[in-house]
């Protein structure tokens, strides 16, 4: 097995994606990695024009060590096409680096997330490092990360052995929710959002591989690194994206790039004022007040 590479998986959005590669590319690392796109087939007539910009920037790229690209004949949406990427990912490396078409990261969001995943390797309750955070406060907190129970899918790296331990199939996951005691319970209390999500899931009217993640780190009992500091920010909320839509909630401070060494926390650290800070997009007012707006603004679209 290789040792790690940047994976991205991308549909029609192709000035986004363009937007993430080059800021990627200001990563020093960059030059010296693998990097692999999956690319989804298009849905429709529509989204073709969309689907073919996309896969011609990647044809023209450079400034990687080596450039792989999976090209899927028909769209399989976005969760199976994560789902056979993740398979490929953990079956030919040890470790991966995964970044969607819709974030722009850091030039030093590279730097974070491979020393990261040396320094967390061999703590089997960590699943995974973000590097995404919401903006949070704590004077005299001294490590640059936070430890949390809640997986954030906005640009994270993690190790094949844990990831392959994720159970993808729906009957699986009903079954765990029937047999787990407290499992609603628990999954929700990292945010009242999860449960819900995880029905919609389930029932086909999402495609998000990010809650069936939440499912695995939530029956384990698993942490997430997130950083103190983000080192990404979502470009996602418009009418290209499948999953977000209204209220941009994750607006944040993202790291000026300059820091190259990182003073991480041990995996039994959690700072219970950082935690809450996380929670709180999640609490039921929150939830509520962006739903409301979101609402109005459907109403306003049309």
């Amino acid at each position: 097995m290789e040792r790690t590479i940047i994976a991205v998986f991308c549909y029609k959005r192709a000035a986004k994606l363009k937007a993430s590669v080059e800021a990627i590319l200001q990563n020093p690392e960059a030059a010296s990695m693998e990097i692999i796109f999956f690319s989804d087939g298009y849905k429709n007539a529509q989204d073709k024009a969309g689907v073919l910009a996309t896969r011609s920037y990647i044809a023209s790229l450079n400034g990687f060590k080596k450039i792989i690209v999976h090209e899927r004949e028909k769209n399989i949406g976005s969760c199976p096409n994560f789902r056979l990427g993740i398979d490929f990912l953990t079956k030919n490396y040890e470790r991966f680096i995964v970044i969607e078409d819709d974030l722009v990261v850091s030039s030093n969001y590279l730097k974070y997330m491979l020393d990261g995943l040396d320094y967390y390797q061999h703590h089997a309750a960590v699943f995974c490092i973000t590097g995404y955070c919401f903006p949070v406060s704590k004077k005299g907190y001294q490590y640059d990360t936070i430890m949390h129970h809640r997986f954030c899918s906005y640009g994270w790296a993690s190790w094949s052995d844990r990831i392959q331990q994720v159970a993808w199939d729906n009957e699986h996951v009903i079954c765990m929710m029937k047999r787990s005691a407290n499992f609603r319970q628990r999954l929700n209390s990292e945010g009242l959002d999860l449960f819900r999500t995880l029905k919609k899931q389930l029932a086909g009217t999402i495609s998000a591989w990010d809650i069936l993640m939440q499912v695995h780190v939530a029956e384990n009992k698993m942490k997430i690194v997130y950083p103190f500091v983000s080192k990404v920010s979502n470009h996602g909320f418009d009418q290209e994206s499948t999953n977000t839509f209204g209220v941009n909630y994750l607006k944040t401070t993202t790291d000026s790039g300059s820091k190259r060494s990182f003073n991480f926390c041990p995996p039994d650290t959690l700072e219970p004022s950082l935690i809450q800070q996380l929670k709180r997009p999640y609490e039921f007012a929150a939830l509520a007040g962006r739903k409301l707006i979101n609402a109005m603004l459907r109403l306003t679209a049309f």
